[in-house]
């Protein structure tokens, strides 16, 4: 079943099941365009460092459909998640419910926390938040033992405006319906003002108070771990293996959240534990720097970029990286291979104007494969995106494959063989990103 929002569905089946979200674990809910795995991933690990049980609601998947779902920082295993997922799926038909593919992985998230007993789990709406299957959640109260302890908003920019609206105002409107009554929120500041005038009125109506972080200031002074401020921000983010200026701000309303949550005793953790866990962040697809041994060692960039706030925070990135080949090998030929596939139905625009340069770039483009059990999701067909591509860069090279093993052979056999040295960036979908991850997997193991 396609996209489809609203909460009746989900609250009945999890009403079925004794509503775990509300009975059996604490929730910190993280809502934005840009932003949100990142934060829920520094806040995973910092958690997981300091031994709390946690699990981590994440989509889309990544590699495989249970990749979604970790606990302690650890991917679930496919025989448990199928064995509870099923179960789920069971639950859905007797009571003919109709809920979709996400409201059932939703469900299936919220079961499998519950039997693992964790304490808190980190969980990413999947679209928008006001609707969003996810904003079931409701806020943590002392008779309940469940519920929303904190929750986060990352960048808002324009993305599924089909859905949330054709302004920020309307889109910031959608993602500030997670704000939970009584529960802080911490808010990106470096969002658009209109964006955070939203924010506040809304959480002005649901009495939460409202925290503006960028890493260096704050609309408060921050509480008291004794050790630690939100100051350090820039300080410790030096350590985190995670790439882009951007991170600053994810990190920040990690940081915030974790120091609210230690100041109200929901956690005890230390600075030590925090700086660790920091250290020890994962989040793939986004500037991450991969090898690929079996052809011979080629180095690619991976970043999803699926739409333009991400296109430009990878534009700001790949221009320092132009920059910095310009000084190191004395010349101006600082051009990029890139290798691209986007989602039928984006706005190609509003990705390729922000990180290609029309005279020294070559473009490349492909297919994703089709993503599990996600049969609405498609990828542009090749040859479209081939002559809009060329609007925008004067070299797209003209082969037709989808199989991105062949894809980066090509890559390795027809530039770097032939003393091409320009870098390869691999953007426009995490699909496409996951795709290549797979594929070194496969051919590495």
């Amino acid at each position: 079943m396609p996209i489809d929002l609203g909460l009746a569905r989900i609250s009945k089946l999890l009403k079925h099941l004794n509503n775990p979200h509300i009975n059996a674990f604490k929730s910190i809910h993280i809502a934005g365009t840009n932003g949100k795995g990142s934060t829920i991933a520094y806040l995973s690990s910092i958690l997981t460092q300091s031994r709390i049980p946690n699990g981590r609601f994440t989509s889309p998947h990544m590699l495989y459909y249970n990749d979604c779902i970790s606990i302690n920082n650890e991917i679930y295993p496919w025989d448990k998640f199928k064995k509870v997922n099923d179960f789920i799926l069971e639950q859905n038909s007797l009571l003919q419910l109709g809920c979709t593919e996400f409201e059932l992985l939703t469900v299936t998230a919220f079961k499998i926390f519950e039997l693992e007993k964790i304490d808190i789990a980190i969980i990413e709406v999947g679209l928008g938040g006001r609707l969003d299957a996810t904003n079931v959640l409701e806020p943590y109260s002392e008779t309940s033992k469940g519920g929303v302890i904190a929750s986060g908003i990352t960048k808002i920019g324009f993305d599924h405006e089909n859905l949330l609206g054709h302004t920020l105002s309307a889109i910031a409107f959608e993602k500030a319906g997670i704000i939970k009554a009584g529960i802080p929120c911490v808010v990106d500041r470096s969002n658009n003002k209109e964006v955070i005038q939203v924010i506040q009125e809304k959480a002005q109506q649901q009495s939460s108070d409202i925290y503006l972080v960028d890493g260096i200031n704050e609309s408060s002074p921050p509480p008291t771990l004794s050790d630690f401020k939100l100051s350090t921000a820039k300080e410790v983010l030096k350590s985190s293996p995670l790439r882009g200026d951007y991170q600053l701000q994810n990190l920040s309303i990690s940081l915030k959240i974790i120091e609210l949550l230690t100041i109200t005793n929901h956690i005890n953790l230390t600075l030590e534990q925090i700086k660790e866990g920091i250290k020890h962040t994962s989040w793939p697809g986004r500037l991450q720097q991969i090898t690929i041994p079996t052809l011979n060692n080629l180095s690619i960039l991976l970043d999803g970029a699926h739409n333009e706030s991400a296109a430009i925070e990878l534009g700001k990135f790949l221009d320092i990286e132009r920059h910095n080949n310009n000084n190191n090998n004395n010349n101006n030929n600082s051009g990029i291979i890139f290798i691209i596939a986007m989602t039928s139905g984006k706005n190609i625009k509003s990705i390729l104007s922000h990180i290609v340069d029309k005279e020294k770039d070559t473009i490349i483009v492909t297919a994703f494969s089709q993503p599990d059990q996600m049969p609405w999701i498609q990828s542009y067909d090749i040859k479209y995106l081939q002559h809009e591509a060329s609007l925008y860069v004067n070299d797209v090279d003209p082969l037709i494959e989808t199989n991105i093993s062949n894809v980066l052979k090509h890559v390795a056999t027809n530039y770097r063989h032939k003393n091409d040295t320009r870098p390869i960036v691999l953007c426009g979908s995490l699909y496409l990103c996951g795709d290549v991850l797979r594929y070194i997997e496969a051919a590495t193991s």
